[in-house]
């Protein structure tokens, strides 16, 4: 019973967690939003992954909170 209790805060804890902090940084670019080169390595692009802005959604955001679209902003309901 005890071990049901305490799954139920871990869980309850990670969806209010998603909410007030959606967004994670980018593995990719290490949220620098830039993407370098391999052979010329002062050449850079944007970071295909998250689109340059360095962040993104975290896992448990788009399944208990809809999602940011990687903004940090929740859409109006």
């Amino acid at each position: 019973m005890v071990a049901v209790i305490v799954i139920a805060i871990v869980a309850v804890s990670y969806i209010v967690s998603t909410r007030i902090h959606p967004l994670r940084k980018c593995p990719t670019c290490n949220m620098s939003g830039r993407h370098f080169g391999g052979i010329y390595k002062g050449s850079y692009r944007r970071c295909r992954r998250c689109a340059g802005r360095g962040q993104l959604d975290r896992v448990g955001t788009r399944v208990f909170g809809g999602g940011t679209s990687h903004t940090g902003v929740f859409p109006k309901k």
